[in-house]
This record gives C-alpha cells, structure tokens and sequence, in this order.
C-alpha cells in the first residue's frame, strides 16, 4: 500500500499510538472559605496537567461538558442546603406563631372567663336582693 505524503502523519487502525505521559503539577493549597454557605458546600479546587494542542471547538465542548458537571453537582448540594436553612427558619417562625398563639388565646380565655364569672356574680347579687 503507497503512502502519499499527505498520509504519512495519519496512523493506520493496526498501528498502536502511545498516549504523551501526563505531568502531574504539584497540587496548590486551598484557598480559605469566605462564606458559611462555600463551607457548608465544601468546594475545593481541583488541579489537573495543562491541555496544549487542542482546537477551540474540543475546549468549547470540554468547558460545556465541565459546566454542566459542576453546575448538577452544585444544585444538589444548594437543595440540600437551601432545604435545610428553609427548615430551620420555618421552625423558628412555627415556633414563634405558636408562643404568639397561645399568649392571644390565653389572654382571650383570661377575659372570657373574667366576664362570665362577673355576670354570675351580678345575676347572684341581683337574685339576693
């Protein structure tokens, strides 16, 4: 089989290509959390060997696939946070509508009360007389 020299640099699907070994950079330090809800997250950085020879279409594609990885993994841990924050509030606002709640109606019955124990002690003295 001829090799024109347009081919020469294609290989042949018999011919095993060695993959250029991967440089792994020395891992940087994290950078320190500024916000409750990034530590509750726990987002790191991650460090990987520098991509070269690639076309801007393979790192449109890459950039796509990573976002939409990254952007999965965030919504589900801001559910869960969001779910729990949610949680907490609505308690704390339950919580204080009850103690609002019970102090209206204790006050309610205090003056229910009040008023039929006074119209019995008016119907008695009006009876003796």
């Amino acid at each position: 089989m001829n090799k024109s020299p347009q081919d020469f640099g294609i290989p042949l699907l018999t011919e095993v290509i060695q993959a250029p070994p991967r440089a792994v950079p020395a891992a940087a330090p994290a950078p320190a959390m500024e916000t409750e809800l990034e530590q509750e997250l726990e987002l790191a950085p991650i460090t990987h060997a520098p991509i070269t020879g690639w076309l801007d279409e393979e790192w449109t594609r890459l950039e796509q696939k990573i976002s939409e990885r990254v952007l999965t993994q965030l919504l589900e841990r801001i559910d869960t946070v969001l779910e729990q924050r949610i949680r907490e509030s609505l308690a704390a606002s339950v919580q204080q509508a009850v103690e609002e709640i019970k102090l209206g109606l204790q006050l309610t019955l205090e003056e229910v009360i009040s008023d039929a124990v006074a119209q019995e002690i008016d119907e008695l003295h009006f009876s003796k007389k």
